[in-house]
């Protein structure tokens, strides 16, 4: 072999590992499904305009669809009610087990869970596990937060709804998520 052709195949390959380093660096385009753009990695899920949350919704089952339920029976996830910081240990348990998903799927899984399986202690939660389990805006969470500061601990649901701005009717669907302890 001469030593051109060596020279050509030396700069063929640097031009190559080049290439493929620079792809390799360069930002992935979201997916086609719109899932990386999606207000809900960065709002909260009480934060959602209602297209939003359909969509959050719509994405979020089944993305446990794919990375719990091929596993677990949808009953038993969801047989116990638990906090956001719980649901978040949970999930992240099941990561670490090696569930087959992305850190935005288990983001998706999380909030889901939360929102529609949670359980909040209303008169210790902070305002984000308030907004994350109950679906409050998270305005409305920090008047919750600051109204018990203010007045005291709440005793039920009617004691909850005093607060400015919060939505008794939404509370109401979310009965089984309050607990006044």
């Amino acid at each position: 072999m001469s030593t051109k052709s060596s020279s050509r195949i030396i700069v063929a390959a640097l031009l190559l590992g080049a290439s493929i380093g620079a792809r390799a660096a360069a930002p992935q385009a979201p997916p086609k499904n719109g899932v990386a753009a999606s207000p809900a990695l960065t709002k909260s899920v009480g934060d959602l305009t209602p297209d939003e949350e359909e969509s959050f919704v719509k994405v979020a089952e089944s993305t446990l669809e794919r990375v719990c339920v091929a596993c677990h029976p949808f009953e038993n996830i969801i047989k116990t009610r638990r906090t956001l910081p719980e649901w978040n240990e949970q999930v992240t348990q099941m990561a670490m087990r090696g569930a087959p998903g992305t850190d935005t799927d288990f983001t998706f899984v999380k909030k889901y869970l939360a929102r529609y399986y949670g359980v909040v202690r209303v008169n210790s939660a902070t305002a984000e596990e308030l907004s994350a389990v109950l679906g409050l805006s998270s305005k409305t969470a920090a008047a919750v937060v600051e109204y018990r500061k203010a007045n005291g601990k709440f005793t039920d649901l009617a004691s909850l709804t005093k607060v400015e701005g919060v939505d008794k009717a939404k509370l109401e669907e979310n009965a089984d998520a309050l607990r006044f302890d």
